[in-house]
């Protein structure tokens, strides 16, 4: 006990010592914020069975910020909780209680880039570019693809950008399955005026190793999305793959077409998913969306056809 009393008296001393001399600024920024998603949808499957359905897309609620500054030590601390909560059935997805918890860490921003810990996407699901237009929905590409991963006992770096467009992202978690390995996820990312592009690696990632491309390219108002990927399952040795391709175009200042195809070897079994959708845009938080998705597989099972009309408010 006197060494833990001891040890924070040093940490005391230390932060007088900071404030004294004027390297940390105690003054905090947070930013509120939160979704509220939900459609209700009509899905048909084969064979010949049909059902109306009323679904929270993700909704979610979280706070971050900054907690203080090193001023001269150009350094920060940041932090994020968020949480997902279910508007219909009171239940957050995967999860018994009424909240889930989403991306939640802790974290230094600085020169040198940022480090952080706790639960967060990895490098290889945010490696997608928004090439997604159907995110959170039910042709969300974690339907479709290995890799879309959230994972908790997380530590990440991310590099500031060389030469204003260019960065790494390098992941390490813990495995929950097995003793001493842990998963790994890497990504390099550009980010200029006409086009993103990334490079992804998943290592032992929940049984696969998997390589991600993705490649981002607005024009006229529009923009078009390519996302190819190679998942090797490690228990098989068998090598799958997927693709995908997306075209949005405003075509008003309100109205946005999204065209979205699929095609993959992983969770549709050799199957296409074809979707077409429609956002009107209300304001800078609040749009209807309106979408028909046909999904066609090897595995007949799996065949439907989902019309949905929906909501989504952000603030």
């Amino acid at each position: 006990m006197s060494g833990r009393i001891s040890s924070f008296a040093t940490s005391g001393k230390i932060l007088i010592f900071l404030l004294s001399i004027g390297c940390l600024d105690v003054s905090a920024n947070h930013d509120l914020y939160g979704r509220i998603a939900i459609d209700s949808k009509h899905v048909s499957n084969a064979p010949k069975k049909e059902k109306f359905e009323l679904e929270n897309n993700e909704s979610k609620i979280g706070i971050k910020g900054d907690l203080f500054e090193f001023n001269e030590l150009g350094l920060k601390v940041i932090y994020q909780i968020e949480y997902g909560f279910d508007l219909v059935d009171g239940k957050a997805r995967g999860n018994d209680g009424t909240f889930k918890q989403r991306n939640t860490f802790l974290g230094i921003k600085g020169y040198l880039g940022t480090i952080f810990a706790g639960t967060h996407d990895s490098a290889l699901k945010k490696s997608q570019l928004k090439v997604d237009l159907f995110n959170d929905l039910a042709p969300d590409i974690k339907n479709i693809l290995h890799g879309e991963n959230r994972l908790d006992d997380f530590v990440g770096y991310t590099s500031p950008k060389f030469q204003g467009v260019l960065s790494v992202t390098v992941n390490k978690m813990k495995n929950p399955v097995k003793t001493g390995d842990g998963y790994e996820s890497y990504s390099i990312n550009y980010s200029g005026d006409s086009f993103q592009a990334a490079l992804a690696i998943d290592n032992e990632m929940k049984g696969y190793d998997s390589t991600r491309m993705s490649l981002l390219i607005p024009f006229n108002r529009s923009k078009l999305g390519f996302i190819f990927q190679q998942s090797q399952e490690l228990s098989s040795g068998i090598e799958k793959y997927g693709q995908i391709i997306s075209f949005a175009k405003e075509v008003s200042d309100q109205g946005i077409i999204k065209l979205q195809y699929a095609s993959s070897s992983m969770k549709i079994d050799s199957g296409k998913n074809s979707t077409i959708g429609y956002d009107h845009i209300i304001d800078d938080n609040f749009k209807l969306f309106t979408f028909y998705s046909l999904i066609d597989s090897s595995d007949k099972s799996k065949n439907k056809n989902i019309f949905s009309i929906g909501l989504e408010y952000k603030f």
